[in-house]
């Protein structure tokens, strides 16, 4: 069951790291391989798939 809130927390963290445009070496790496799809949305579509992985690892927390 911790291993839901890791992924809660791991989405918290691609949220925050998409609303504030970080520079930290971890964002930095998630950032390089979704621009190259996503160009400059990139943080906007970081944002929503880590709101995404919140519910749905919230969801599964709770289910179990």
């Amino acid at each position: 069951m911790n291993y839901y809130w890791i992924g809660v927390v791991f989405g918290l963290y691609m949220v925050w790291g998409g609303a504030i445009k970080s520079t930290a070496m971890p964002y930095r790496l998630i950032h390089a391989r979704a621009s190259l799809l996503w160009k400059d949305k990139a943080h906007l579509f970081l944002q929503v798939s880590g709101l995404i992985v919140i519910v749905v690892m919230v969801g599964l927390a709770l289910l179990t």
